[in-house]
């Protein structure tokens, strides 16, 4: 980023594009941004905007009414800023750190937060996909011989305290629940691999 004569900016950019292909691909089978606007969806919207900013009040009444006064005392502030006239100079250096914030911070997210998340969670799923899989009948030698035969077959799985380890059986479903952000890179190295 500060050495853009020596292709810094070029290898900034090709990270990030690369980030995003990994993380956030597109295509038919992946969901699109009318995913956003599904009726179910928006629908529910109206809950949510009410059901989680009231769980912090009710969760934590004191820090919850410390970041409202923040945010009502901020708001009066930027009433009074939005009279003042804005020079082209600022303007700009406005849109300049703004830009870069954005360069800085989508790297960061796409690659060390999304990427790696998505990596852990597809990781996740497959091991409890492994639990529920059915093994071979015909290899009964292995199934014998290997100690994974019974019980847990996921690896490096925790679990809450009394909770019940899956058995194999035909027509079970893995269920994981997901931000919108991580379904299509954690279906995209659930079905291509990485």
């Amino acid at each position: 980023l500060l050495q853009p004569w020596n292709g810094g900016w070029k290898r900034l950019a090709d990270s990030i594009l690369t980030a995003r292909d990994e993380a956030l691909p597109s295509g038919p089978q992946y969901l699109g941004p009318g995913s956003f606007f599904d009726a179910k969806l928006l629908s529910s919207a109206p809950v949510s905007f009410i059901k989680y900013p009231l769980s912090y009040f009710i969760k934590s009444p004191v820090f919850a009414l410390a970041v409202t006064v923040l945010l009502v005392l901020g708001s009066i502030e930027d009433a009074n800023a939005a009279t003042d006239a804005m020079s082209t100079t600022d303007l700009a250096e406005s849109l300049t750190v703004s830009v870069l914030e954005t360069v800085v911070f989508a790297k960061v997210f796409l690659k060390e937060l999304l990427s790696e998340r998505n990596d852990i969670l597809a990781s996740s799923i497959f091991q409890q996909c492994l639990n529920y899989q059915r093994q071979n009948e015909a290899n009964w030698l292995d199934r014998i011989f290997s100690p994974q035969a019974t019980g847990d077959r996921a690896t490096n799985a925790v679990y809450a305290p009394d909770s019940v380890v899956a058995t194999p059986s035909e027509g079970k479903t893995v269920v994981a629940v997901l931000g919108l952000a991580h379904c299509n890179g954690i279906k995209k190295i659930l079905t291509e691999g990485k």
